[in-house]
């Protein structure tokens, strides 16, 4: 892990800051997920994605169910630790950085963690099995020569059915659709202590950079879905970050609605 580190940090986008950072983790299932951090020009810094965030939505994005390890090329940011706190593995996964190992609470001292916002045990917690139990409250049928296409909407929707979201509990997700054709969808990933958290349209971003593509202006759409009158709204701070990064795509909001049975 620690030769792939270096590796990986050279596939960071950082335009800002110049500081390229990689992250490798090992999944409980023995799989290996690359992290790295983007940061989107024009954009305010608080728009950037770190590279220990990359990798956790990554490795969720896989299906993984816990990691083990987290190597990285330079030290965890205070933002960062934070994060991971919300791991379900956070008690036990090793963080290594300057050849040396270390545990969460090594490095995070008395941690604000998700028991103190929700009772343990009443929600998954991050890289387990998420039940957002949502779908779209309309039909939506794409107008002709829209980039919006049905596997869009399905890729946002299962976004949002897979996001984590147990402090709003207002699960959406997002899917980005580029110029040719490719789709890319992530869901919000929340933090206890609010600011770390991910929004839908930085983990698309972040599933967009994790397969290999380069620009982000060859996005020319994107399709958001979120509960109606939540507590929680991305779509102002999507269009926005949108016209920054690719100006010219279409962006449609569509409304979630709980599933009958859990009303």
């Amino acid at each position: 892990m620690q030769l792939l580190v270096a590796p990986a940090a050279l596939l960071a986008r950082p335009p800002t800051s110049a500081f390229p950072v990689g992250a490798i983790g090992l999944g409980m299932s023995g799989r290996v997920y690359v992290g790295v951090n983007l940061e989107f020009p024009n954009l305010p810094l608080q728009h950037s994605v770190h590279a220990e965030q990359f990798l956790v939505s990554n490795a969720a994005a896989c299906g993984e169910r816990g990691l083990t390890r987290i190597t990285v090329n330079a030290a965890p940011c205070g933002h960062c630790r934070q994060f991971l706190a919300e791991l379900v593995t956070a008690e036990s996964t090793e963080i290594v950085y300057k050849g040396k190992c270390y545990h969460l609470d090594d490095i995070l001292v008395d941690k604000f963690c998700p028991s103190d916002l929700i009772e343990p045990g009443t929600a998954p917690l991050l890289l387990e099995q998420q039940h957002n139990a949502v779908c779209l409250a309309k039909h939506f049928s794409p107008s002709p020569g829209s980039s919006i296409s049905q596997e869009a909407v399905a890729a946002a929707v299962n976004a949002a059915v897979n996001s984590y979201a147990p402090y709003s509990r207002c699960p959406a997700g997002l899917a980005l659709v580029t110029n040719s054709g490719r789709v890319y969808g992530g869901g919000v990933i929340e933090s206890c202590a609010y600011n770390p958290t991910l929004n839908p349209m930085q983990s698309a971003y972040i599933a967009f950079a994790a397969a290999g593509e380069a620009d982000f202006a060859q996005v020319c759409g994107a399709i958001l879905v979120e509960l109606r009158g939540a507590a929680v709204s991305h779509e102002a701070s999507m269009r926005t970050a949108l016209r920054c990064i690719a100006p010219g795509a279409e962006v449609v909001t569509l409304p979630l609605q709980l599933k009958p049975q859990q009303q």
